[in-house]
Formats: C-alpha cells, structure tokens, sequence
C-alpha cells in the first residue's frame, strides 16, 4: 500500500513498484495507492503513462487518513504487507496556517500507527516511513554532517514543515516501541518529474528560468535527491530485515544555488544567473519549497552514504539528468 500515491515520491514509488511488478508477475490487487481525493489521480497516470507502465495493473482507492475510521478501513480491508506511507501536507501557503499543518501531519502517521497496533502481531504491516532531513537537527561541529545520529533537541524557530516532520516521526518510533516493524528515510529537498499541470516548485523554477526570470543566484547551498533514488531505497530497504528499526538519510550530495540555478538556466538555453543577492531574501520562498527550510544554513552537511553501506546494490542517479529528464517532461 502506497499513501500520497498522487505526489512526487508516492507517484515515483508506484512506478518503481510495478517497474518491478511486470518482472515478477505482481497481480493489481497486490498493489494499493490510496489518495486524498478521486480528482487527484492525474500525477500517477501521466508518471505511468511516460514510463511506460500499466496503469491499469494496481488498485485505486480514496481516503482521508486524518480521520482514524478510514484508516482502520484501510488496513482491514486490504489487509497490505507494507505501508510506504509518502502522503504528508506542504506549507504552500501563508505561515498563519503553520499550526495546522503540524496537525495535519502528525494526524496521518498518528492514525496510522494506531490502527496498525490495533491488529492482531501477526497481521501488522511493514510501515516504511518517507520522514525528513527537516525531521534532524544539524551538527554542532562546524566540521562535522548532519547524520542518522543527530538529534533535533530544540524546536524553537524550526518552519511548521520541520516540526511536523519530527513529530511525525516520533509517531513511527511509538509504533516501534509497541512492536510494529518500521524503517524511515529521511530525503533531502527531493527533485523529479511531475506532471506540467501540478503545481510542484520545480516546474515554476523551469517555467521562470525558461521565461529569462531567474538572474540571480544566492550564496549557500542545499542537499538534493532524486525522487527515483527515494523509491528504489525504500523498496530494497522492505526487503532488507536488518534495516528495520533504523533510518536513512537519503542524499545524492550538496549543490551550490548557484550551481544548481545554472544546471537548469543551461538546459533551458538561458544564461546562467550573475547577480548574487542575500540569503535572506530566500526566507520569504520557503513557505513555497517547504523542504529547503531544513537546508538553509550556509555551512550544513549532510551525509546521505549509510543507505549505501545498508543497500551493496543502491546507488544515487546523477542530479544533472534527473534535471534533464524534469526539464523535458515540462515541453
């Protein structure tokens, strides 16, 4: 079962599920994605329908997981090995709702969690949990990298995308404690393709760039990961018993903005930003790429390698070309 089936990395899951599902003979009923609503399901279709998949080969369903019931519903009635639960709210709008999205959040993983408890041991399902970087603290060693081991252990002045991913996560860590298996990755600012229509940062980042808007560049830098990259880890990771009880960090590596602005202004044939203006200008942007929130400090490491010590066949796509395969899926 895939929760937030209709968004970039439940969207890139499913087809990596049932890339694999045509090798291995995967019935549709074996294959769940649950979305928010019944007008949602374009993402997946136009995923599916580029790689090549049928769309046709797993099982729709609708549900409102902030609610317990549907999520009792869920669990009864289709009774999934394992829940790769990818569905979570973004602050895409004013801050005055910040509250509301910590709510929200932690209430999906919180509903879920407790109705998988709620089933008889034998019957409980592997929860693979999409967390954050957001959900971490940084180094205090201004040599050192945010790891699988760093603590967040103050909340003061996190955005409420920072906040309701750690509590989310503590909600996974509960269901731990109470006996549920469960593994957690934790991705950098994630990046990958998603249908022209959505309303996802990156497609106005190309839009913008193609339109000649993005002149600038800002000092620092930013962690990034393929979509791609999270759904193969969290497929091979379900596999893997010896990860369970443990999270990952998920990072192909850290791109200076000015770097990465230029990658795209390259691609879209526009010249690369030449006018650096001040990190703080960034802030008023992060409502609108909530996952940046969590990468914002200039010197901030992060060491996204325990995944491929856990995982000897994993390895992170190369950033520029999933840039490219984004690009094109915009023309």
């Amino acid at each position: 079962m895939i929760t937030g089936a209709t968004g970039l990395i439940g969207s890139h899951t499913l087809a990596a599920r049932l890339g694999r599902s045509e090798a291995e003979r995967v019935q549709p009923d074996e294959t769940v994605a649950v979305a928010h609503s019944e007008n949602s399901w374009e993402q997946p279709d136009w995923l599916l329908s580029r790689r090549g998949a049928d769309p046709a080969a797993y099982t729709r369903t609708v549900a409102e997981l902030e609610y317990m019931d549907d999520c009792r519903r869920l669990l009864h009635e289709h009774r999934p090995e394992i829940v790769f639960h990818c569905a979570a709210r973004v602050s895409v709008g004013k801050t005055r709702n910040g509250e509301q999205l910590v709510r929200q959040n932690v209430a999906l993983v919180h509903n879920l969690i407790t109705a998988a408890l709620e089933l008889p041991a034998e019957s409980r399902p592997l929860f693979v949990h999409v967390s954050s970087i957001a959900a971490l603290g940084h180094s205090t060693d201004p040599e050192g990298c945010t790891d699988e081991q760093t603590v967040m252990d103050n909340l003061s002045g996190c955005s409420a995308y920072a906040r309701s991913k750690f509590l989310s996560e503590n909600e996974v860590w509960r269901g731990a404690a109470h006996g549920l298996r469960v593994v957690a990755v934790n991705p950098a600012v994630v990046i990958g393709a998603m249908s022209p229509r959505s309303g996802f940062w990156l497609n106005g980042l190309f839009r913008a760039v193609r339109r000649g808007g993005h002149r600038f560049w800002i000092d620092g830098e930013a962690a990034f990961v393929a979509a791609d990259d999270v759904a193969r880890a969290m497929l091979l990771l379900a596999e893997r018993p010896e990860t369970w009880g443990k999270r990952y960090i998920l990072s192909a590596g850290q791109l200076p903005y000015r770097q990465f602005l230029g990658r795209i202004a390259r691609i879209e044939g526009r010249p690369e930003p030449r006018i650096e203006i001040p990190r703080w200008l960034l802030q008023p942007a992060v409502p609108f790429v909530p996952a940046l929130g969590a990468v914002l400090a200039p010197h901030a490491r992060i060491d996204g390698s325990a995944i491929l010590r856990a995982l000897p066949s994993f390895r992170y796509s190369d950033w520029t070309e999933t840039l490219a395969e984004a690009a094109e899926s915009q023309r």
